[in-house]
Order: C-alpha cells, then sequence, then structure tokens
C-alpha cells in the first residue's frame, strides 16, 4: 500500500507472541542528501508489555520504572491501543530521531555512523496522546551521549499515539540509532 510519502511500507512479520519486526526506508538529513543511496532499510522491532501505572511528569519528559508495581482500576476499560496505530506514531518520528543523530555527529565534528541500536519504552497515556513517560536504552558505546538520549526520548515522545479505554501501557521499539547510508 503506497504512503503519502510514495513509499511502500513493508510486510509485517510475526516475531514472538507480541513483537514485530520491521524495515522502513532510511530517513536522512534533509538537504545533505544529495549523490547518496538511501537503500538501507531501518530495522525495527516492536513489542506491547503489559499493563503499568503513571508517574508524575517532572521534565520534558519523564522517564519510569518498568519495573513497578502496578495499581489496576477495576472500574477501569480493558481496551488495548491499536498496535498499527501506535507503530505510525512512532514511525512518524524517524525523521526527528534523524535529527537527533545529526545533532550529536555536529557535537562530535564527524558524520561517521553511530553504532548500535536504541530500545525505546514508551508508557503511554491512555486518556491523551502525550505518553506519561519515555526511557531510551542506548548502545554501550554511545552510554555516555547524555544529549542524544534526551532527544531522542522527546523525539518519541512528540508522536501523536492513540488514546484508549484501558490501563496505561508500556510499548518497546528497537532501532538502530544511525541507519546510515550505503
Amino acid at each position: 500500500m503506497p504512503t503519502p510519502s510514495g513509499f511502500r511500507l513493508p510486510t509485517l512479520v510475526l516475531f514472538g507472541a507480541s513483537c514485530l519486526l520491521l524495515a522502513l526506508p532510511a530517513c536522512g538529513k534533509s538537504g545533505n542528501t544529495a549523490g547518496k543511496s538511501q537503500s538501507k532499510q531501518r530495522q525495527v522491532k516492536f513489542k506491547v508489555e503489559g499493563t503499568a501505572k503513571p508517574n508524575a511528569v517532572t521534565a520534558n519528559i519523564a522517564k519510569f520504572d518498568p519495573n513497578a508495581d502496578m495499581v489496576l482500576d477495576i472500574n477501569g476499560g480493558t481496551e488495548r491501543p491499536d498496535d498499527y496505530a501506535v507503530q505510525e506514531a512512532f514511525f512518524g518520528q524517524f525523521g526527528a530521531l534523524d535529527e537527533c543523530v545529526w545533532a550529536e555527529k555536529d557535537r562530535r565534528g564527524s558524520e561517521d555512523q553511530l553504532p548500535g541500536d536504541v530500545t525505546i519504552s514508551v508508557k503511554l497515556n491512555p486518556e491523551g496522546s502525550t505518553p506519561f513517560g519515555v526511557n531510551a536504552a542506548m548502545p554501550e558505546r554511545l552510554a555516555k551521549a547524555e544529549k542524544l538520549e534526551t532527544c531522542m526520548r522527546e523525539a518519541a515522545a512528540g508522536a501523536p499515539y492513540p488514546s484508549y479505554d484501558g490501563p496505561p501501557l508500556i510499548v518497546e521499539f528497537e532501532t538502530e540509532v544511525d541507519p546510515g547510508y550505503e
């Protein structure tokens, strides 16, 4: 099915009970990709965790404890968000994530590809599009890149996640920090 940008979305591949593996076209720094092939695909794993209780937001976007105890409201809804809508919201942030990567490259003074995969966990807010919190587990070689981590967390938080009638859930995305170019 063609998307508005002209790219074709890949077929979803089931990975475990609730994890999906997708390949999407790599995004680049706007205006600086002339002459570079964009045939490299961004690999993304998507996983929906169990319910989670919200934490107070004290910064632009809060971090959260994925192992915190859950409080379930027996009068609350039981609906879960649409997986496709959650994925589409996150995938719409690839440009913002790429801008974080380019800003980190500018800080380093190098256009070398940044190594590894980042795991971004989002605690969905069932009552609105802004999540309760976002965590980003950076690869070991980028563990000290705090500005990159913060930028990626805020980029993921900027997605218009769907609302639903149910408890807060944690969704997890694993993707390359920098898909690079071939």
